[in-house]
């Protein structure tokens, strides 16, 4: 293939079709997508809110494919095999890969796919487009050629639910987990710690999330509240009769939610903070309550290889995931796959997105 068709996001909002060449590679491989999942990482990047990206770049950042090509022995799977491609590259060298961060500082600003501009050769980052190059340091996981495409995706989610919710906060079977945020990372998050043994789940959400809250009680949430309508503290308390234990932020661009979890966390509990804000500040912070309370802070980026490799096996064994990608679209209608990631098209019934090839 001489030339790869892809949706390059030239500026904020300016999502273009385009085709880039399939330059000569020595090393690495190339992957034939088929699938790509979105999420506000997406939605952010094309609003233009991520500081640190330089444009143009193709987005996409959630990839499933078969492996195309492979040009040295960093390709350890058989060509057509179909894989999940982890979004952070790790040279294993810098100082944060040393440290087992996930934010990679080889390549600026950083490296990994979907945020990494096109640029920066062989210029095929992200998987909104036909082809994705596979760095010789991609993290690839095998998955079964019996899920869609489109439900695959939702493996990424998953991983991410797995280590914020279980892997960091070091969650034991038994314990309570409040998660705030009924997104596709939040829902993934309620799969995660369902599956650990966590005692009690309660979910929250907006007035627009009343289908993902119905999900997440179908899913087994213990509660779902409707924080524009009801009172948290007053709902936790009535469902649990004491504060959670774990506490994971996964909500999109609000920063008073940092508030609600220090809040809401018990003495000593932990609280995830697995979400951005856009870059814009918490004002009037006040650190007391986090000494008196003796509660433990966790940063959350990006999931773990081993979340990659639980993820991949629950894909196979959990049916309940076919129902999780409500929206697919086709490459060609990738600004309508954004904005409805976005919220832009509706909320109703939207859990999370996929663009199909």
């Amino acid at each position: 293939m001489s030339e790869v068709k892809a949706m390059m996001l030239v500026e904020p909002r300016r999502l273009a079709a385009t085709r880039l060449p399939a330059r000569t590679v020595e090393r690495g491989g190339w992957l034939a997508v088929e699938a790509t999942g979105l999420s506000g990482s997406e939605v952010q990047a094309w609003r233009g809110d991520r500081h640190n990206l330089v444009y143009p770049l193709i987005p996409g950042q959630q990839v499933v494919g078969r492996i195309a090509d492979a040009f040295d022995d960093s390709i350890t799977l058989p060509i057509g095999t179909r894989v999940l491609v982890e979004p952070f590259i790790r040279c294993k060298t810098c100082v944060q890969c040393v440290r087992g961060l996930a934010s990679c500082s080889y390549r600026k600003p950083l490296n990994a796919y979907g945020a990494l501009p096109s640029t920066e050769p062989p210029g095929l980052w992200g998987g909104l487009a036909e082809r994705l190059y596979l760095d010789p340091d991609a993290i690839l996981h095998p998955i079964s050629d019996d899920t869609l495409a489109e439900v695959a995706t939702f493996a990424h989610s998953l991983a991410a639910g797995y280590t914020w919710s279980v892997e960091l906060p070091k969650m034991q079977p038994g314990e309570r987990v409040l998660i705030l945020g009924p997104g596709p990372r939040g829902l993934a998050c309620l799969l995660a710690a369902q599956a650990a043994g966590a005692e009690w789940i309660g979910i929250t959400g907006l007035d627009h999330d009343a289908d993902r809250l119905e999900l997440a009680r179908q899913l087994g949430a213990n509660l779902a509240v409707n924080v524009t309508e009801d009172d948290l503290g007053f709902a936790v308390a009535n469902s649990l009769g004491t504060r959670p234990d774990i506490v994971i932020d996964v909500t999109s661009d609000d920063p008073e939610a940092v508030y609600t979890g220090l809040d809401m966390v018990r003495s000593g509990g932990r609280l995830v903070l697995a979400s951005t804000k856009g870059n814009r500040p918490l004002g009037q912070f006040f650190s007391d309550v986090i000494v008196g309370k003796q509660i433990s802070i966790i940063g959350a980026l990006g999931a773990s290889s081993d979340a990659y490799r639980w993820a991949a096996r629950k894909l196979e064994t959990d049916p309940r995931i076919d129902d999780l990608v409500s929206h697919q679209f086709p490459l060609d209608e990738s600004n309508r796959a954004i904005q409805a990631t976005a919220g832009l098209l509706g909320h109703d019934e939207l859990i999370s997105v996929a663009v199909t090839f």
